[in-house]
């Protein structure tokens, strides 16, 4: 029967420099965070000659590998696709941001952005907004790509940003979060949490908007509630127990009278999104929690050390646990009555988000580290190498 369609390189502050005893932590994020094993550089694709792997319908590579396979920048690409009618925009490591036509990859534009993009952008009124890794933030012409004004906060920036009453948010790797006039760039406040001595993982929490509220997490544990319009803080918590890796770089999740909370310490949290009391919190893995996504009833988490955790939303009660062995798995996203998610093994797998059971997985050789996409029943990735794919989630279910 037919289903109806639809981190991490450690990070080294700048005034921490690494010993010998930081460098195999740091080896096993690198690891993790390249998501390319042993196989082969370029992917061997089939298109749904098995029941249990979804047809794939495009690979292409926007940028040609041979241009840069050799340099210094590595070929990992996080950033994650936005769908906007039929555009796709996208940026890369490889100093680029791109408009794509959504069904098969042709240029529509380019932007030369000198340090890449690794964040994700967004679309509000026609236009783009993204930041890069040169420490700028764009807002570019939807249509044209032609910049309309950045804004310089020379350092990093990996997080999404959010729009809401005309005023942009993103956070920079600095622990800092802005809001800036989404028409001209202006300033409107900012909010630094200053000298931080410690080595964190790289990655930085996306803001997320509700009821007159910016919330966001920061690399020492902390998770703070702020006045949307004048950067007031209205409260702020202490959550990770762990001082070494503690980072809170997800986003939050807000539901229904609670804001879900993920710590790279393995811990999830349920706060008042009005006081920031605990409602309850819960320990799901000591090695890291590297994504979460959640429907009406549960949460689910990914797990550096591999595996799948889904919980009650209500009261943080383990549903099931799925283990995926040898892997790291990232990047969840629901799809209908699947939980899709990728591998450090160079996979995209589907599990049932009731049960945990696994429904199909498709290599993916070049390795993923930006988060798949749904749009028109189709998923689209932008795998490392620069090659954009789009897969059909249900193909088996029908085929």
């Amino acid at each position: 029967m037919r289903a109806h369609p639809p981190k991490g390189v450690i990070r080294e502050s700048k005034r921490v420099a690494f010993t010998c005893k930081t460098v195999p932590v740091f080896l096993l994020f690198l690891y993790a965070s390249l998501g390319v094993g042993c196989s082969s550089v370029f992917p061997k694709f089939t298109q749904g000659e098995s029941r249990t792997r979804p047809k794939q319908d495009l690979i292409r590579h926007i940028i040609d590998p041979k241009t840069f396979i050799g340099r210094f920048h590595p070929p990992v690409e996080r950033s994650m696709p936005l769908i906007v009618g039929e555009t796709l925009y996208v940026g890369s490591v490889h100093n680029r941001f791109f408009a794509l036509k959504r069904k098969n990859g042709e240029l529509q534009w380019e932007k030369k952005i000198p340090g890449g993009v690794e964040g994700t952008p967004i679309y509000y009124d026609q236009k783009i907004y993204v930041g890069a890794n040169n420490g700028k933030f764009y807002c570019l012409e939807a249509e044209s790509g032609k910049e309309i004004w950045s804004y310089d906060a020379k350092v990093e920036i990996l997080s999404t940003p959010t729009v809401k009453g005309d005023i942009v948010f993103f956070t920079t790797a600095n622990n800092g979060i802005y809001a800036l006039k989404a028409n001209t760039g202006a300033w409107v406040w900012y909010f630094n949490k200053g000298y931080i001595q410690k080595i964190s993982v790289r990655g930085t929490s996306s803001p997320i908007y509700k009821d007159g509220k910016i919330y966001a997490g920061f690399s020492d544990g902390y998770f703070y509630a702020f006045n949307a319009f004048d950067g007031k803080v209205m409260w702020f918590k202490k959550l990770s127990k762990n001082e070494k890796f503690g980072d809170i770089d997800l986003a939050p999740i807000i539901q229904k009278d609670q804001i879900i909370v993920a710590s790279f310490d393995g811990y999830i949290y349920a706060l008042n999104p009005i006081t920031g009391d605990e409602k309850w919190h819960l320990l799901v893995s000591q090695a890291g929690i590297t994504g979460m996504t959640a429907d009406e009833e549960k949460i689910y988490v990914t797990l550096f050390q591999g595996g799948v955790w889904a919980t009650q939303h209500s009261n943080g009660k383990k549903v099931w646990e799925k283990a995926i062995s040898g892997f790291s798995t990232f990047s969840p996203v629901l799809v209908e009555d699947q939980l899709i998610f990728t591998t450090s093994g160079n996979q995209v797998r589907s599990i049932a988000a009731e049960s945990g059971a696994e429904i199909w997985y498709t290599p993916i050789q070049t390795g993923i580290s930006s988060k798949p996409v749904l749009f028109k029943d189709k998923l689209y990735l932008f795998s490392n190498f620069s090659a954009l794919h789009i897969l059909d989630p249900f193909y088996f279910l029908y085929d």
